[in-house]
């Protein structure tokens, strides 16, 4: 009979998991990134098809790159996949055209993957983890820097019709390959603060997206991806700035979206919005955030051998919600005239993107959103007047909702 000393059993294991710990420091890969991101990958927010052929060709050696389908104007959607691991991770991104950072954040993690391929932690992820890329789900949409495809649907809104082919082709990798988590990466607009007592903007956004109308009713695979997220969250908070914070998305059901629908088919989905930080229009430090995010993920899923992942899952409601209350830019307490009335307002603009398809660049221009009182929001971008006139390209003494910031102020 073999006689087992339990004591040193729960040692040995406890040990093994400390050693396992130390592979993943966020700091020092926070403080590294530059030494081991993609620089190869433009720092521009535009992510075309062709700028796809080119950066994945680096990784052939490392990677396993297969066309998997064709979009409606018949470019091909790839599959990347890295390591030898029984745990598989579907990650895709560019399922809107115009949200390229998760893209960017991906190459510049097979980057670290290839530059550090020796490293513990590399080697680690390579035994456990078998992650399956797809890194343009919407290639048709993402030459033109445009959110939806060709026929103009959101794939995220395409999860029970399936009537887009670049949709079909996700659904059908997800049952061929059944992986035990999924991430689902996206870009989010710049109006998202997170909670309502300053200017702190969500640099990064998570969602659990829900299965059911009911609430306090969880199934196991909304558990699953809500103990991931709260890991991340965790790690980056020892990592944020003094300004901006990571927010979490209303839970508010979605029957047609893509993460709604495979969570409630039992694939545990994690939604990822890279977000905004001040004077970080092409995203750098973002997606900085984004990587770090991804692989402290799947580092997590990782060294618990995706078992038991949902434990703790309800620390991820202590993440605060995200508030839809900044604006680009507020001039606040103009004075404004009609008539022979006067008034003292605040004027909000938002930036507003246009894709130059000649130059292939994007033009941004500025709008006004709202005029009154807009005390209860922030932006990125405040001047108080205090009583300054204003004046329209026209000679008009009071703007209008819609107006291109054209006018002046003194």
């Amino acid at each position: 009979m073999l006689f087992i000393d339990h004591e040193l059993l729960n040692y040995l294991v406890g040990e093994k998991i400390k050693v396992i710990m130390s592979f993943f420091n966020i700091l020092s890969l926070f403080q590294n990134y530059e030494s081991f991101k993609d620089s190869s990958v433009s720092h521009s927010r535009i992510f075309r098809y062709y700028d796809l052929l080119q950066v994945m060709n680096k990784y052939k050696n490392i990677c396993s790159i297969v066309p998997i389908g064709l979009s409606i104007e018949k470019r091909q959607i790839f599959k990347i996949k890295w390591g030898m691991g029984k745990i598989k991770i579907l990650i895709w991104s560019q399922m809107h055209g115009n949200e390229t950072t998760g893209t960017k954040s991906m190459f510049d993690i097979f980057h670290f993957f290839l530059q550090e391929k020796n490293c513990d932690l590399v080697q680690f992820f390579k035994k456990n983890l078998t992650i399956l890329f797809i890194p343009m789900l919407n290639p048709d949409g993402s030459e033109i820097f445009q959110r939806r495809n060709a026929i103009n649907i959101d794939l995220n809104r395409d999860a029970v019709c399936l009537q887009s082919p670049e949709i079909q082709i996700l659904f059908q990798e997800i049952e061929k390959s059944n992986p035990d988590i999924l991430f689902n990466l996206h870009d989010q607009r710049s109006i998202y603060n997170v909670g309502n007592k300053s200017f702190n903007p969500a640099i990064l956004s998570f969602l659990s997206p829900s299965t059911s109308l009911k609430k306090n009713v969880y199934s196991i695979s909304r558990k699953k991806s809500m103990g991931v997220i709260n890991f991340i969250v965790k790690k980056l908070h020892k990592i944020l700035p003094n300004i901006g914070s990571i927010g979490r998305f209303s839970d508010e059901l979605y029957p047609t979206a893509t993460g709604d629908r495979l969570q409630k088919l039992g694939y545990p989905c994690i939604l990822i919005e890279s977000g905004n930080y001040p004077k970080d229009f092409q995203k750098k430090i973002i997606r900085k955030y984004s990587v770090l995010s991804i692989l402290s993920g799947i580092y997590f899923i990782s060294y618990n051998k995706g078992e038991n992942i949902e434990n703790n899952y309800k620390s991820y409601f202590s993440i605060p919600e995200n508030k839809n209350i900044l604006l680009d830019k507020i001039y606040r307490k103009v004075q404004i005239q009609k008539n022979k009335n006067k008034f003292l307002v605040d004027i909000g603009l938002m930036n507003f993107e246009k894709f130059d398809f000649i130059k292939k660049n994007i033009f941004i221009f500025t709008k006004i959103v709202d005029i009154g009182d807009l005390s209860n929001f922030f932006s990125y971008d405040e001047s108080l007047v205090m009583g300054k006139k204003f004046y329209g390209k026209k000679g008009e003494s009071f703007p209008e909702i819609g107006n291109i910031e054209n006018f002046k102020i003194f």
